[in-house]
């Protein structure tokens, strides 16, 4: 990344302020005898260049849980009557616990050899699967959502994962690069200062990246109460999900 930032200015001087991060200072360059200088760069001066990070937290607003139905057989067709009957007892069901259809989406469907028949020809020589993607915006329902899937058709709890909506991801997306461009004028300052500068405002701001963390609870496989098993849990500890900006701001200066 350095190397992308240095090509930005036409002499570089590193700058180690102490912290994460890095600085540069850049100067205009006299043109060529006989040359044509670009238009409004009269009067131009030396530049601050920074990059710096902001990250914001909140508790998240929406649960997605992945839920597969799965089935084997020595038919395809076996395996697509059992697929179908299943995925529509689920969806029935998560009816029947007031979520709409936009709520219940497939997420994928494949039907094809069972690997394990070639070592064991007691198993099916089919295989097929049909995976679901549940999303909630009461994230004190994951629980619930997971109990009514295995109990109802679904085979297998691939995760549960706790985010935002993208309502809520815009507003903080604003918070963390506010952040980030606070702590550019932090580093700035601490740069213009080891080298005899004084910052004389934001020249231009570029943003690098803005991300969202959510929090993923995996490897959740758990039996159907109905099949004699403990059942799923009732409810996951969702954790805070991190909005985190990168921006690159350059800075004016002048000699102190």
């Amino acid at each position: 990344m350095q190397r992308k930032l240095a090509a930005l200015a036409l002499a570089l001087l590193t700058v180690t302020a102490g912290c994460a991060g890095f600085g540069s200072l850049s100067t205009n360059a006299s043109p060529q005898s006989g040359g044509d200088r670009p238009a409004g760069d009269a009067g131009a001066g030396k530049t601050i260049q920074v990059a710096a990070t902001g990250q914001v937290q909140t508790a998240p607003d929406r649960a997605v849980v992945r839920v597969a139905v799965t089935a084997r057989a020595d038919s395809v067709e076996t395996v697509r009557r059992r697929l179908a009957e299943n995925a529509s007892r689920l969806r029935s069901a998560l009816e029947q616990a007031g979520l709409g259809a936009d709520q219940v989406t497939s997420a994928r469907y494949d039907i094809g050899q069972n690997y394990r028949h070639e070592e064991n020809s007691a198993e099916p020589r089919f295989r097929g699967q049909h995976a679901f993607v549940v999303t909630v915006n009461e994230t004190d329902r994951a629980g619930e959502i997971v109990v009514t899937a295995v109990e109802n058709g679904a085979t297998r709890v691939e995760n549960v994962q706790f985010t935002i909506t993208q309502e809520t991801r815009n507003d903080l997306r604003e918070r963390a690069l506010a952040r980030a461009v606070e702590n550019a004028r932090g580093k700035a300052a601490v740069a213009a200062n080891g080298t005899g500068l004084e910052l004389a405002g934001v020249h231009t701001v570029k943003t690098v990246d803005v991300s969202t963390s959510p929090v993923t609870r995996q490897a959740l496989d758990y039996a159907a109460a109905s099949a004699g098993g403990n059942g799923a849990p009732t409810s996951f500890e969702s954790g805070s999900v991190t909005v985190t900006a990168d921006a690159v701001v350059v800075y004016n200066a002048t000699s102190a």
